[in-house]
């Protein structure tokens, strides 16, 4: 008798017509504003056409890749990289220069530094 090894299930996608989860959400969310803007009784030209980015964007955000990653995450990391500070300081330093003397307080033989050790620099930003 063979024994059962436990799989997780949680990171299998689970799939209904071929599509995951996230792929059908991707295109419920597309096909939401041509129906609202059919159900607003507008010609059907006139709703497809001004609801193609929104349904294009949606299609490209359920089922494009960028560098091995579905677009939807990427595209929410780099706007999460886009709006954080990238400037770097040193927290108690005062004076604007780019370059900050960091541990100036441990001279080299301290707290088993060796000799040779130097006090490391901190990069500042470009200003």
């Amino acid at each position: 008798m063979q024994a059962e090894i436990p799989q997780p299930i949680s990171g299998v996608p689970f799939r209904w017509g071929g599509f995951t989860g996230r792929q059908l959400a991707w295109v419920m969310a597309g096909a939401a504003v041509p129906y609202l803007l059919l159900r607003l009784q507008l010609t059907p030209e006139l709703a497809l056409a001004s609801a193609a980015p929104w349904l294009v964007l949606a299609l490209l955000f359920g089922f494009g890749r960028r560098e091995g990653r579905s677009l939807d995450c990427w595209v929410g990391d780099w706007l999460w990289f886009q709006i954080q500070p990238h400037h770097l300081h040193h927290p108690r330093s005062t004076s604007a220069d780019r370059y900050v003397t960091v541990d100036s307080e441990v001279q080299a033989g301290d707290q088993g530094m060796p000799e040779l050790a130097s006090v490391l620099t901190w990069v500042a930003p470009w200003p």
